[in-house]
C-alpha cells in the first residue's frame, strides 16, 4: 500500500492545480523544454511531487533537485516513483546533517518506513563546495539504509 505524507501531498495537489496549465503551456510553446522542479523542505517534497503529475501529463522527463527535503514516501510510493513516475529523471537530494528538521525527524521517517527517492548527497553545512562529476558522492549522511 502506497503511503505519502497528508501534508506534502495537500501542499503539492494545490501548488499543481494552479501551476500545471501555465506551465504545460509553456512547455508545448517550447521547442526543446527542460524543467527543473526545486525546493526547499516542504518545498522539496512538494517538487518532487508536482514533478511525478508532471511526468503524468508530458512525455517530457524533468529533473528534481531538492534542497533539505524530507522523506516524504514508504518504500512502495518510493519505488512507483523511482521506477515508473520518474524514470528516467535525474532526483538529487542536498542534505546536511546539521539540519535540524531532517536530523530530527529520522527516527519517525525509519518508524513510518518512509524512504528518499533518488540520489542523496550530503553538503558541508561549515564550507560551500562545488561539485563535479568527477567528485566522490558521501551516501547516507543520516545511516539511511
Amino acid at each position: 500500500t502506497a503511503r505519502v505524507h497528508k501534508g506534502f501531498q495537500d501542499a503539492s495537489l494545490g501548488l499543481w492545480k494552479v501551476l500545471s496549465q501555465p506551465l504545460l503551456d509553456e512547455v508545448r510553446r517550447l521547442d526543446s523544454p527542460s524543467v527543473i522542479f526545486t525546493g526547499h523542505s516542504l518545498g522539496g517534497a512538494t517538487a518532487l511531487l508536482c514533478a511525478t503529475h508532471y511526468t503524468a501529463s508530458t512525455d517530457d522527463r524533468p529533473t528534481v533537485v531538492t534542497f533539505g527535503g524530507p522523506r516524504l514516501c514508504n518504500a512502495d510510493l518510493a519505488r512507483f516513483i523511482r521506477n515508473e513516475a520518474l524514470q528516467g529523471c535525474d532526483v538529487l537530494h542536498l542534505v546536511h546533517s546539521k539540519d535540524p528538521i531532517l536530523s530530527n525527524n529520522q527516527k519517525l521517517w525509519d518508524q513510518m518506513g518512509f524512504e528518499n527517492v533518488g540520489v542523496e548527497l550530503e553538503c558541508d553545512p561549515f564550507q560551500p563546495t562545488v561539485f563535479s562529476k568527477e567528485t566522490p558522492v558521501k551516501r547516507n549522511p543520516f545511516g539511511i539504509a
